[in-house]
Formats: C-alpha cells, sequence, structure tokens
C-alpha cells in the first residue's frame, strides 16, 4: 500500500476484515492471542517487534464501537488525549485539537460532551483524534455504521482530502455502496484474501458471489 492511497478491506460479516486491521495497528499481537505467522511492516515497522506505542504513531484507529472508544468528558479532551501521553505543552495541545477538530468540522463542539453527539460526529471526533497523532495511516472500521447519507458524503469527502494530504487510508467495511466511489484498491477477503486489486478489476460478479454467496 502506497502513500496517498485508499484501500477498502470488503467482506462479508466474520471474513477477517477487523482482525486484518487489528494485524495492521498492533493490536494483533498486543491484545489479542493466537499464532500469528508471516510478517506485517508499517513505515518500515515490524509490528510483532515494535512496541503498541510506536504502531499507534504510525497508524490511527477509528474503530466500529463509538461510545467504546471515549477516554474524555469533552470532545476537546478526547482529542487531545495522545497528546497529553506524549506531554506536549499545554499552548500547542490546545492549538492542534482545534486545527484537527476544524478539519473535521467539529471546532465549535470542543465543549461537547461526546455522548450528546450523533453517531456522525462521534465519527469525526475519532478522525479528529487519529489526526492529532500525526500518523501517516488513518484505518476505520466500518466507518459508515449508524450515519446517514449526508454524513456518510462528508466522511468520503474528508477521506479525500486527507488522501490527497498523502495520508494512507484503509477502510474495513461491508457496506459495498460506498466503497467504488473513493477507493483506489481493494482487499476482499473470506477467512482469506480471495483478491487484491484495483477496485474495478475486484467489483466483478464473479468474485462477490465466491466472497458473499
Amino acid at each position: 500500500i502506497y502513500e496517498g492511497e485508499v484501500v477498502v478491506i470488503v467482506g462479508p460479516s466474520g471474513s477477517g476484515k477487523s482482525t486484518l486491521g487489528h494485524c495492521i495497528n498492533g493490536l494483533i499481537p498486543f491484545s489479542y492471542r493466537g499464532n500469528m505467522k508471516g510478517s506485517v511492516v508499517v513505515d518500515g515497522l515490524d509490528t510483532q517487534k515494535a512496541s503498541l506505542f510506536e504502531l499507534s504513531k504510525k497508524v490511527g484507529t477509528v474503530l466500529q464501537d463509538s461510545d467504546g472508544q471515549f477516554v474524555g468528558l469533552t470532545v476537546g479532551e478526547d482529542i487531545a488525549f495522545s497528546l497529553e501521553n506524549d506531554c506536549v505543552s499545554q499552548e500547542e495541545m490546545k492549538k492542534t485539537v482545534q486545527q484537527v477538530a476544524d478539519i473535521v468540522d467539529m471546532g465549535k463542539l470542543l465543549k461537547s460532551s461526546p455522548y450528546e453527539l450523533s453517531g456522525g460526529q462521534k465519527k469525526r471526533v475519532f478522525l479528529a483524534r487519529a489526526l492529532a497523532q500525526e500518523g501517516e495511516v488513518i484505518l476505520l472500521d466500518e466507518p459508515f455504521t449508524g450515519v446517514d447519507v449526508k454524513t456518510e458524503d462528508a466522511i468520503i469527502a474528508l477521506l479525500r482530502d486527507l488522501r490527497d494530504e498523502g495520508k494512507v487510508i484503509l477502510v474495513s467495511t461491508h457496506n459495498l455502496g460506498s466503497v467504488p466511489e473513493f477507493c483506489d484498491r481493494t482487499v476482499l477477503v473470506k477467512g482469506t484474501v480471495l483478491a487484491y486489486g484495483p477496485t474495478p478489476e475486484i467489483f466483478t460478479r464473479e468474485k462477490f458471489e465466491v466472497a458473499f454467496g
């Protein structure tokens, strides 16, 4: 996967999409037990040899479970979480939080409780937190679940902007409707990688009958 690409991991429920994502962000092998063969390298780091802290600086993750991810009492505190862990100064922290919040159109809600937000706004907060980490890779697990069409379009527009800035965007989803519109390449999985390549080549009836049939 190259700089400035959007790659979508597609497959039915239980196919291994989230497992593949967890291998990339380091939750496997650090948080989930099991046997892992081969290797995963993210921006020069071997995920089995690097620490979870090192990987978190490379990969910002937006998980599917919205409410389970909040760590702050306000939107601003939540976005600032990784910066506080890095002992960033208060002045620099406030500046960064405001900047990334403005990017995702949440700059006016920094003092709001995360639990008062809509599903789409919650996902924007997680995106802002991922951006605050300044990682080169952003991994999103089912980002379109529980959001309306307008919010979905806004998320896609934001991902396009981030891609244009050179970020690598990885999206794990079973929502096929939005996928062809904004991704460069597609990984089709069902217990293993069935196909990987440019999206038009992967989105064929034959391949999807094998995966979803």
